[in-house]
């Protein structure tokens, strides 16, 4: 093989692991991320089971504020057991603010293929569909839009309940795969359609119903020499089985042959004048300086726009001094080029960073390891916003470390959805199903070091007058305030949690019983003095029990609960140890 096949041939390659390991896999998996958020989202599930009228306006906002986060979301939806929409937020375009579908234009899915394969899914599955063209009102959006839908299943325990779909635009996308300066770049189906196509005209031709065979393309076929086919379909897992098709340019194999051409020539001239110096070593030089001007070259002329433009990177000296960054840095952090070069990367620090986390990145790359994990950061206009990052020492030859690499994915929207799950809207304090992973590992150490842990469950009295006297806006109200009381008294140790409705759960971490009981006397006190807008004064009931060796999460709650009902029973605004 020429020198000239063996470089396209590793070039080939190397596009190929770049456009689909560091542009398209992370992009995907990114998309499953959101998808498998919203799936395992507590309210999403609630809504899907009680249909309530108050659960699905909560799940519209978080659509909306899924969709104002993640702007390539083009249409997100919850598709019940029946196949029918019980919430749609969509968008008109990727500049547009998402809206709220009105019920009365919700539609029946229960017919289309998507959602009969879906509701035979196993439980944990994220369905693609096939890469197509965004259609409004049955007609094919102009400008054209590449759109892939992302779904899954929805089960509560065993039972099929729904789904949950997205609709993503995939231009960017697109746009970053789609071009070299070494190859024409396609993507092809299963059945030799194109998908892409370096003439807009014949991508989704298809969908187009515009006709092109792939021999218009490809006269030799798909195995001719300088044509190099990829499967993709490990990370578009769909009908498509895509395949990445990259073609030799003719323009770069001509450069190359002119840049051998020159090279071979300046080794001529150099073989010539250093012969007379000695021959026998000369005589090895130029091979040897030959590959190493054409691997310079190689590694000089690709992908340096494509990594500018998509990939967050900066390189910074062991004092986090910047020294470069990447153009989506630029704009992932709304800092010009000019403000962050000189600065240290503390320009972009969170002030509510973990600091666990900082120690152990630090820890990491200072004995010249690769950290990789997750930091919140905070951009110009002070929003905060996550990197998932990738962070690498370079050493020198002396094995020292002379700077710090920095490679990172965007995860803001895939964190937003994280907390979405574990919050609850109405309080801010943990919802319940975040509590009960909290409470296992809390008894779990308090068993395993053989220390004291309480549980102190929490009702406001009478709570059911306050909605029907004042309405709901009041009784939230109310619940927010308690919560924001409760708060305020307790131990920095104290774990706070809504348990649903008008009660409330904290986990005391080394604490028995009485201890216990003079915190939630500390928290009844507090609440039976304020005195609330409207409503005036409001009382709680507390039970509290203590962790026997023998409890369980079940039944450690249920010795609250029988506490709680005593107290209830012996008049309110009480708290009671359960005997």
């Amino acid at each position: 093989m020429s020198n000239i096949e063996k470089t396209i041939d590793t070039k080939a390659q190397d596009i190929f692991e770049i456009k689909t390991q560091t542009i398209l896999k992370p992009r995907i998996e990114n998309m499953d991320d959101i998808v498998n958020s919203l799936k395992e989202n507590e309210l999403v599930k609630d809504f899907i089971l009680t249909k309530s009228i108050d659960k699905q306006q909560r799940v519209e906002e978080l659509f909306v504020s899924l969709m104002g986060i993640e702007n390539r979301i083009m249409q997100t939806r919850i598709i019940d057991k029946d196949g029918k929409e019980l919430v749609r937020v969509d968008r008109k375009n990727q500049k547009s603010k998402p809206f709220i579908v009105e019920n009365s234009k919700l539609q029946d899915k229960s017919n289309r293929d998507y959602f009969q394969t879906l509701s035979k899914m196993p439980k944990d599955s994220v369905w693609h569909s096939k890469l197509d063209l965004n259609i409004e009102n049955n007609k094919i959006e102009i400008p054209y839009n590449p759109t892939i839908r992302v779904a899954a299943p929805l089960f509560e325990e065993s039972k099929f309940i729904g789904i949950v779909i997205v609709n993503i635009l995939m231009q960017e996308l697109f746009n970053a795969i789609g071009t070299s300066s070494s190859f024409t770049h396609y993507i092809i189906d299963k059945d030799r359609n194109f998908i892409l196509h370096p003439d807009e005209t014949y991508s989704f031709n298809k969908y187009k119903d515009v006709k092109r065979e792939l021999k218009e393309d490809f006269p030799n076929g798909l195995n001719a020499q300088g044509v190099y086919v990829y499967p993709i379909d490990d990370i578009l897992k769909n009908e498509d089985k895509a395949m990445l098709v990259l073609k030799t340019s003719d323009t770069y194999e001509e450069i190359l042959k002119d840049e051998i051409t020159q090279t071979s020539l300046i080794v001529l001239i150099l073989t010539i004048i250093l012969s007379f110096i000695t021959s026998f070593y000369i005589s090895k030089t130029p091979a040897k300086l030959q590959t190493s001007l054409l691997n310079a070259h190689k590694k000089l002329k690709e992908y340096t726009s494509i990594i500018d433009r998509y990939i967050i990177t900066a390189t910074t000296k062991t004092d986090s001094t910047i020294i470069n960054v990447s153009s989506a840095f630029i704009n992932s952090s709304g800092y010009s080029k000019d403000e962050l070069i000189g600065q240290k990367m503390s320009i972009i620090k969170n002030p509510n960073r973990d600091k666990a986390t900082i120690k152990d990145l630090w820890e990491t790359i200072l004995s010249k390891k690769t950290w990789i994990g997750e930091i919140k950061n905070r951009k110009k206009d002070a929003t905060e916003y996550w990197l998932e990052q990738h962070i690498i020492p370079k050493v020198d030859k002396q094995d020292n470390i002379e700077s710090f690499v920095s490679i990172g994915i965007d995860i803001t929207a895939k964190k937003e959805l994280e907390k979405l799950a574990t919050i609850d809207k109405l309080t801010g304090i943990y919802n319940r199903r975040r509590f009960e992973e909290f409470l296992q590992i809390e008894m779990e150490v308090a068993k395993r070091h053989s220390q004291p842990l309480s549980l102190i469950l929490v009702d406001i009295d009478h709570f059911k007058s306050v909605n029907d006297t004042y309405g709901h806006q009041t009784g939230d109200m109310v619940l927010s305030q308690t919560t924001k009381i409760i708060s305020q008294n307790l131990r920095k140790s104290d774990i706070f949690g809504r348990w649903g409705g008008e009660e409330f759960v904290v986990i005391c971490p080394q604490t028995n019983k009485s201890e216990a009981f003079v915190l939630a006397e500390k928290l009844r006190t507090a609440i039976e003095k304020h005195e609330f807008k409207k409503v005036g004064h409001k009382t709680i009931c507390l039970g509290i029990a203590e962790l026997e060796h023998e409890d369980n999460e079940k039944t450690l709650v249920e010795k609250a609960d029988k506490a709680l009902y005593e107290a209830k029973n012996g008049g309110r605004n009480k708290s009671v140890i359960f005997a």
